[in-house]
């Protein structure tokens, strides 16, 4: 399969895997309100609680154009990142389904106009996703950003230090940063199989 068809494949594929998660999270929203599973964490002994939407918003955005900028010249660099996030989605979906925690109490609302008007609205006006914790999806972008772009250290830090602010916005546990990282790994290194078996394909 030629790199354009693949690029198509992946663009479509993402699409997809965005719609299935916006029609999924209003569902696993009243699914987590019922069981109310909320966690004790440490983390949050140690952290201030602060409204840190602005850095958050532009650690997550500004990695998406480094990204972009900086590995233009890489093969299939768009479709590899494509296809991790798509995975990426239906891995939340099933690990959200397992694991239907609660957002914590001192949760402080998280400002990002493009999750919070395309991703993450619904069809009643005013209700807000707030339980989709694990894994978080900010941090496996962020590292998976890491992975797809040979592990540099500059996107590690920026990794970590939006850890922490999720952490400090309180709309995370501990566990979701952690499960981020795995996960991310994982979408990554199936993503890059899955270009290399497409590219084969007569």
């Amino acid at each position: 399969m030629s790199r354009k068809w693949i690029f198509i494949v992946s663009l479509l594929f993402i699409a997809l895997c965005g719609v299935v998660i916006a029609v999924f999270l209003p569902i696993h929203e009243v699914r987590a309100d019922t069981i109310n599973w909320q966690l004790d964490d440490f983390a949050f002994k140690l952290l201030p609680v602060a409204d840190v939407s602005i850095p958050i918003f532009s650690i997550t955005y500004g990695s998406i154009a480094l990204y972009i900028i900086g590995n233009n010249k890489r093969p299939m660099y768009l479709s590899k990142a494509f296809f991790s996030y798509g995975i990426l989605l239906l891995m939340r979906i099933i690990t959200l389904s397992v694991i239907p925690l609660k957002e914590p109490d001192s949760i402080v609302l998280l400002e990002d106009p493009f999750l919070n008007n395309i991703i993450y609205s619904s069809t009643n006006v005013g209700d807000l996703i707030n339980a989709d914790l694990f894994f978080s999806g900010h941090t496996a972008l962020l590292f998976g950003i890491y992975f797809l772009s040979g592990r540099k250290l500059f996107y590690l830090i920026l990794g970590v230090i939006l850890a922490l602010l999720l952490l400090i916005q309180r709309v995370h546990y501990s566990v979701d940063i952690i499960g981020a990282v795995i996960f991310a790994y994982i979408a990554v290194r199936i993503s890059e199989y899955l270009v290399l078996r497409l590219s084969k394909r007569s």
